[in-house]
C-alpha cells in the first residue's frame, strides 16, 4: 500500500490560508485519520486549488497529488448532470497558472478541453441564459479568463487555435479594461499567425506608447515570477514523499493510494491518469507482481517520463524485463490490450510502410484504400506504442521517427500528410545490450544511434540473486519473476 506524507505541507498551508485553514487545523489535531477524514482533506485541497491566491502554493506543496486534485474538480464541475460554469472558470484559471511549472497539467488540460467549453464560454451566452448559469458570489473577472486563454494558447498554439472559436473575443478589443484588451489582442495575434512586425503594428493601434511599455515590463515580471516558482517547486520536490507500509492504521498526515480519484493511479509515488477502470480479474492479475527494489526504481523512472510525455528508451540485456515494465505500467493505467497499447517487433525486414501504412486494393477492380499502420494509429488516436529492439530498425524507419521525436509530427511520404500527435500518445522503445568481458556493449553500426539525443533512457540490469529469491510482502505490488513475459 502506497502512502503519502502530508503533515508538513498541510501545516504550512493551514498557516497561510484563511480559507480552509480551520478545517486543515482540525485534521492536524487528530492522531488517527479515518477514510472520511482523508477524503475531506483531499476535498479541501481541491477547493483551495481553485482559489487563485492559493493555486501556486497548493501546486508547489502537493505536487505528487496535483493530478488527483485536478480530477476531483473536473468531476465536481459535471456533478449532478449540470455544468457548473463558476467552477469551470476557476479550474481554467488554476490550470493556466500551473501549466508552465507542472508538466503533467498540460496533458490534463488537453483531455479536459477535448469535450468541454472554452475558457471564455461566457462570451457565447445570451442574456437570457445568464439566469440559468451558476456563478459564485465572487465571479471570476474577465481579465483573469483572457489571461488564462492567452497562457493556454501561448503554450500550445497549434491545438487551441483550432479548438476554440476566437471570433467571440474580437469585441473585447473595445473593452474599457486595458488588461482585457491586452490579453485579447495578444491572443488574436497568435491565432492569426502575426509575425513580430505585424503584431507590434496591431498593438500600436490599440494601446498608446505608455501602455505598451507598461505591458512589456509586466511580461518581464511574469517571466521572472515563473522562474521563481520553478525554483520553489524544485526546492520542495521532496515535500510530499510516497512510501510503502503494511500497517492497517492510518496516522496523522498520511493518505493512501486507494484514497485517490478513480481517474488516477499512484505508481511508485508518481500519479498518472487512468484511461479506464480495470475489472477485478484484471486487477488481480496486475497485483500478482511483487515489487523488488530495482524494479520499483525503474518503474518510478518510467512513470516520471510518462508524466512528462517524454519518449522512453529502455536498455538492458535479454530477459531483464524491458517489455514487461512497459506492459505493467500500461495495465495499471487502464491500457490492458490493443489498441490502447500497441507493440511492434522490429527487425531487418521491417520497413516504414509497416509503421506508417499503405494503400491496399479492394474488391472493386482498380480501387485502393489507405490503411494506416500501427504508428499512424497510435499517433492519431493518442495510444501508447512500444517498438521492440529499436537497434534492429532499418534507416527508413529511423528517418520516420526523427521528426516524430523532435517536433511531435509524423510525416507520411507520398501522401503529403503531416500528422500532429494526439493527446495521450506515448512512445516507448527497447534496445538490447550484450555482456562482454565483465561489461555491457550495444550493437555496433546501428542506425538507432541517430535517435539517442531524443530519448529519456532507462537502464535495466538483471535481477540480483537476492531479488530473485525475495518473498512477496503483504500489500506490496510489483514483479514476480515466474509471471513475466520476458523479452
Amino acid at each position: 500500500m502506497e502512502r503519502a506524507r502530508l503533515a508538513e505541507p498541510l501545516q504550512l498551508v493551514a498557516r497561510r490560508s484563511e480559507k480552509g485553514g480551520a478545517e486543515l487545523s482540525r485534521l492536524l489535531a487528530k492522531q488517527i485519520w479515518t477514510q472520511q477524514d482523508r477524503q475531506g482533506l483531499l476535498h479541501v485541497l481541491a477547493q483551495l486549488l481553485l482559489d487563485k491566491e492559493c493555486t501556486l502554493l497548493i501546486g508547489r506543496q502537493f505536487r505528487p497529488i496535483l493530478l488527483d486534485l485536478l480530477e476531483r474538480n473536473a468531476e465536481a464541475i459535471k456533478a449532478g448532470g449540470q455544468f457548473n460554469h463558476d467552477l469551470h472558470e476557476r479550474l481554467c484559471v488554476a490550470m493556466s497558472k500551473l501549466i508552465v511549472v507542472h508538466p503533467d497539467v498540460l496533458p490534463f488540460a488537453l483531455r479536459y478541453f477535448k469535450d468541454t467549453a472554452p475558457v471564455f464560454q461566457r462570451l457565447f451566452l445570451e442574456s437570457s441564459d445568464t439566469n440559468t448559469v451558476r456563478y459564485g458570489r465572487r465571479r471570476m473577472k474577465l481579465r483573469d479568463l483572457m489571461e488564462a486563454a492567452y497562457r493556454f494558447l501561448h503554450q500550445q498554439p497549434s491545438v487551441f487555435r483550432e479548438l476554440w472559436d476566437w471570433g467571440a473575443c474580437v469585441p473585447l478589443l473595445r473593452s474599457h479594461d486595458t488588461l482585457v484588451r491586452w490579453y485579447t489582442s495578444n491572443c488574436l495575434a497568435l491565432v492569426t499567425y502575426m509575425n513580430d512586425e505585424h503584431r507590434l503594428s496591431f498593438l500600436k493601434k490599440i494601446f498608446n506608447p505608455e501602455e505598451l511599455i507598461h505591458f512589456r515590463l509586466k511580461l518581464l515580471e511574469e517571466l521572472q515570477m515563473q522562474n521563481v516558482e520553478r525554483a520553489l517547486v524544485l526546492a520542495n520536490s521532496d515535500t510530499t514523499l510516497w512510501h510503502k507500509e503494511n500497517e492497517l492504521q492510518y496516522t496523522q498526515g498520511e493518505i493512501v493510494s486507494c484514497d485517490l480519484s478513480a481517474n488516477v493511479v499512484a505508481i511508485c509515488g508518481v500519479v498518472l491518469p487512468r484511461l479506464q477502470l480495470v475489472s477485478k480479474e484484471q486487477e488481480s492479475n496486475i497485483n500478482r507482481f511483487v515489487m523488488v527494489e530495482s524494479t520499483c526504481t525503474n518503474l518510478q523512472a518510467l512513470a516520471i517520463a510518462v508524466a512528462f510525455q517524454n519518449p522512453v528508451l529502455l536498455e538492458g540485456p535479454i530477459g531483464c524485463g524491458k517489455t514487461s515494465l512497459v506492459e505493467y505500467l500500461a495495465a495499471t493505467t487502464g491500457r490492458i490490450k490493443p489498441p490502447h497499447i500497441l507493440k511492434v517487433q522490429l527487425g531487418d525486414q521491417t520497413d516504414s510502410k509497416t509503421l506508417l501504412g499503405m494503400y491496399r486494393c479492394t474488391d472493386v477492380p482498380g480501387e485502393f484504400v489507405w490503411q494506416p499502420g500501427t504508428l499512424t494509429q497510435a499517433v492519431t488516436k493518442g495510444h501508447w506504442i512500444l517498438l521492440e529492439d529499436i537497434d534492429y530498425a532499418p534507416l527508413d524507419v529511423i528517418s520516420v521517427l526523427i521528426p516524430l521525436l523532435e517536433k511531435g509530427k509524423l510525416l507520411i511520404p507520398g501522401r503529403g500528410d503531416c500528422l500532429k500527435v494526439a493527446p495521450g500518445f506515448q512512445f516507448f522503445a527497447t534496445r538490447r545490450v550484450f555482456s562482454c568481458a565483465g561489461g555491457w556493449y550495444r550493437q555496433q553500426n546501428s542506425h538507432a544511434a541517430l535517435l539517442d539525443k531524443y530519448w529519456t533512457k532507462i537502464r535495466l540490469d538483471n535481477m540480483s540473486k537476492a531479488e530473485l529469491t525475495e518473498n512477496p510482502q503483504p500489500g506490496c505490488i510489483g514483479f514476480r519473476v515466474d509471471s513475466l513475459d520476458l523479452k
